[in-house]
């Protein structure tokens, strides 16, 4: 009889020793729960901030072709943006081929488009992003351009992020300045 009143003591441990282990099971799984969730979110982040690179660097890259396009036109160096006294903030994109279609800068986001895999200021077919991009030219000598391309986007907390990439262009013959 001694025997059985040991195996119900043991049927209660052995509940007990269940709960224990369920317990511990689910501290575990939210624990990991909790990492993959923060591995997300900087996962996001991280997208976020090399898009927003490449934005910005595509922007001095297309203002660095309207200074190119003056040269292969048979004009003097950096008419284009000279002429339009752009000591502005403007918006280019990949449909920017010379200074007639440089548009004011408007805080508007750029636009996605999944067919071509382009960012642009048009909002037909496109997805609005979270990303704008704006452009500062100036001009602080007669032979040089200074471009600063600014894309700026919400993070997760709410704050607003930047990258800022600048370059400046130089005229390789003075005389040729407009």
């Amino acid at each position: 009889m001694v025997q059985r009143g040991n195996n119900k003591k043991r049927n209660g441990q052995s509940l007990v020793e269940v709960m224990v282990a369920i317990t511990a099971l689910t501290v575990s799984f939210l624990g990991i729960s909790a990492l993959l969730a923060q591995s997300l979110a900087i996962s996001r982040s991280t997208t976020d901030e090399l898009t927003a690179t490449y934005l910005a660097s595509e922007g001095v890259e297309i203002t660095k072709n309207l200074i190119d396009h003056d040269v292969y036109a048979g004009n003097p160096w950096g008419t284009c943006l000279f002429s339009q006294n752009l000591n502005a903030d403007v918006e280019v994109d990949h449909a920017t081929a010379d200074c007639t279609t440089l548009a004011a800068f408007s805080g508007e986001p750029l636009y996605y488009h999944s067919d071509t895999h382009l960012y642009d200021y048009d909002s037909n077919g496109g997805t609005a992003t979270i990303f704008t991009r704006d452009i500062k030219v100036a001009h602080p000598q007669p032979y040089e351009i200074t471009v600063a391309s600014i894309v700026q986007w919400p993070s997760l907390g709410g704050n607003l992020q930047s990258i800022d990439l600048r370059d400046d262009f130089y005229s390789w013959n003075a005389t040729t300045t407009p």
